[in-house]
């Protein structure tokens, strides 16, 4: 679960929670009653029977109490003059003449406060003594003396109130608590796990994979690193080879002219003949190493500076330029190189063509790169094409021989530094050509291929496509 979708749930829980537990506690709860709604109704009703002639007794008093919702606890019914007609008070008897003084409760005696418990004594709240004549506009009315229950009380609702803030505060604090723990936990885990794998890929082991755990940004992060591990481990495979070529190239031909040189210090070539030609193996050793170092500081610079000074190059001035250059490195090679706009090699463009922004000389370098290599890998008479076309929407130089074809096990390697290939394809040069023409293209944010021919033909076509 992702970090932000954890607090989230946090932040809902707290905030959503004390509303849940409001709505659902208030909802069990009554609101406080105001006695003298069911007051009213309860003395209608016993006026409604008065009037109807009915007997008035305790159990009719306490049923219509009942149906009021007002619950009595004590009862006396009264005649106008004061006679007590019945009562369920202990000191107000039927038949005696009450006067203010029996409506106070009874007085407890100093044995009867000694004897009483705590709970005696906190038994329940004090009479709340009623007189109501059952129908005030008629003077021989009886009047009702009564003590109702006690509806909630201040001290009720103190109570219920600090009960409510005590255990919202509590389940709070349990619910923020435990949803934090366990992201804490689930965040301390991860980053241990984590922790622990990076820590023996920094050892030096490549291998090893980093196996992130929990949060999705936990993941993430472990996958970033994966590949960060994995690009890193390629790279320097890539310089481990590259390495191991250029040592190989340059071991060999120095060890050459290393030789002949002594041999020509020892005077083991005698003659003329020998001598000179000691001398022009050593001059072709030597051309050898030069080429190889122009060629791998035109590397080092391509991929190094990360910028190049760039102008605006017409597309058909560029390919008309490339193409006549082309044309007649073609005959000295005996081949025979077709070029031109579009999949039909015309020598006048049948769509339009846009200047590209480019750094031109860098273009021709990878151009000729390409036409050269397809140059070495065709026959004698071998055709080989270089046409302007529009490829996928976008505009590309293609260059296509009719030679052995790219082997399907060269094909991830061809960009890579003194990779020449299978047997079929190997030959002479350092494998820096397709190297400095994938670095052109990249530098200029644009795309270079090599496979098979479109057509079907045998061969290989590269697509260097501009975006």
């Amino acid at each position: 679960m992702r970090l932000k979708t954890q607090f989230a749930v946090l932040t809902a829980a707290v905030t959503l929670l004390p509303v849940i537990f409001s709505i659902v506690f208030f909802g069990f709860q009554q609101a406080p009653k105001d006695p003298r709604i069911p007051s009213k109704v309860f003395i209608e009703a016993l006026s409604e029977r008065w009037h109807a002639g009915d007997t008035l007794t305790v159990e009719t008093m306490n049923e219509e109490a009942e149906k009021a919702g007002m619950p009595l606890r004590e009862v006396a019914l009264l005649t106008a003059d004061g006679i007590v007609i019945l009562s369920t008070f202990s000191h107000i008897m039927p038949g005696s003449s009450i006067r203010l003084t029996d409506l106070a409760p009874p007085r407890r005696t100093s044995s009867d406060i000694a004897t009483s418990t705590t709970d005696d004594r906190q038994a329940g709240p004090k009479p709340e003594f009623k007189l109501n004549p059952i129908d005030p506009k008629r003077d021989d009315s009886p009047f009702i003396l009564y003590d109702i229950q006690p509806f909630w009380t201040r001290q009720d609702l103190r109570n219920r109130t600090v009960l409510f803030i005590s255990s919202f505060a509590l389940i709070l604090f349990i619910v923020s608590g435990v949803i934090s723990l366990a992201i804490l936990r689930s965040i301390s885990r991860a980053i241990k796990t984590l922790e622990e794998d990076t820590a023996i890929v920094a050892t030096g082991d490549l291998d090893h994979e980093v196996a992130g755990s929990g949060n999705h940004e936990i993941l993430l992060l472990a996958k970033s690193i994966n590949l960060m591990r994995l690009n890193l481990k390629d790279m320097l495979v890539r310089r481990s080879k590259m390495l191991m070529g250029v040592s190989h190239d340059l071991k060999t031909p120095i060890a050459l002219i290393q030789g002949y040189a002594d041999a020509l210090a020892d005077n083991v070539a005698s003659d003329k003949e020998t001598q000179g030609k000691y001398l022009q193996i050593i001059q072709n050793k030597a051309k050898q190493l030069e080429d190889l170092t122009g060629e791998i500081i035109d590397f080092l610079k391509i991929g190094g500076e990360g910028s190049i000074s760039v102008e605006e190059v017409s597309l058909g001035e560029l390919l008309r330029t490339l193409g006549l250059r082309f044309a007649s490195d073609a005959r000295l090679l005996k081949r025979n190189l077709i070029w031109g706009f579009g999949e039909e090699a015309s020598p006048e463009p049948n769509f339009a063509i846009p200047s590209i922004t480019m750094n031109r000389l860098l273009i021709e370098r990878a151009l000729e790169n390409l036409v050269t290599n397809a140059f070495k890998y065709s026959q004698d008479q071998g055709e080989i094409s270089l046409r302007l076309i529009q490829h996928e929407g976008k505009f590309a130089f293609s260059v296509a021989d009719d030679g052995t074809g790219l082997a399907e096990e060269d094909a991830p390697y061809v960009f890579d530094a003194f990779y020449r290939g299978s047997p079929s394809r190997s030959g002479g040069g350092h494998g820096f050509g397709l190297t400095i023409v994938k670095a052109a293209a990249d530098l200029h944010g644009w795309k270079v291929t090599i496979g098979k021919r479109r057509d079907g033909k045998a061969g290989t076509e590269a697509l260097f496509v501009m975006r």
